[in-house]
């Protein structure tokens, strides 16, 4: 007799800097978390980054070239459209908070 296996609900997390994890919890508001990460990892991966030393620069570069494509597996065109314009957001909050020190 064969035994099932018992859903945790334990997601790994890729782990990363804390502007990674910043993108990451916003991508999560829309997306399930693995979809998230996996879309974000290969997204800043496209632009030469990882998500340990991930930079602003790789972060606005990844939204507004591969991260669309990296979403298209998951969302319709509409949402990747509404995430990349929240994502945009964020990521000039932060440069605003970088060039206020």
């Amino acid at each position: 007799r064969r035994r099932r296996r018992r859903t945790t609900g334990f997601v790994p997390r890729i782990k990363g800097n804390a502007l990674f994890t910043r993108c990451l919890e916003e991508l999560e508001k829309h997306l399930s978390p693995r979809r998230a990460g996996q879309a974000l990892f290969t997204a800043i991966e496209q632009v030469g980054a990882t998500p340990e030393n991930v930079t602003l620069g790789h972060l606005v570069r990844a939204v507004d070239l591969t991260l669309p494509q990296a979403l298209g597996e998951h969302c319709d065109e509409g949402e990747t459209a509404q995430i990349g314009r929240e994502l945009t957001q964020v990521l000039d909050q932060l440069a605003g908070q970088y060039f206020r020190r």
